[in-house]
């Protein structure tokens, strides 16, 4: 089961991930951020401290996001990988298409 809330940090919507995004869940939080997109948010910073997994639907859902809001001229940062989802991200060279931070506040800082 995946649990996503989000909250704004001034312009920025912070949305908070919890679980593993797998097969039967990644559809779900790819409906929850198409739904902030479609509310009008352009910049999603996107806290994974709560996921232990992402399969490759989970990569899709991230990747589709993140070209939706810079077709828009918006932006997406992700940040607080656990070590094993930031070895996903470098091998499959996520960590070259975004900007990912440490923390939260660098992640902010990042926009």
């Amino acid at each position: 089961m995946l649990d996503l809330m989000d909250r704004n940090e001034g312009d920025v919507v912070v949305v908070e991930v919890e679980g593993k995004m797998n097969t039967s869940d990644s559809p779900e939080a790819g409906a929850y951020l198409d739904d902030l997109l479609a509310e009008g948010a352009t910049k999603i910073l996107l806290n994974l401290a709560g996921v232990d997994f992402v399969a490759s639907t989970g990569l899709r859902v991230i990747l589709a996001t993140g070209k939706k809001l810079a077709a828009s001229g918006g932006k997406m940062v992700i940040c607080e990988l656990n070590p094993t989802v930031k070895e996903v991200f470098r091998m499959s060279g996520f960590s070259q298409m975004f900007t990912v931070t440490e923390t939260e506040a660098e992640g902010l800082a990042a926009f």
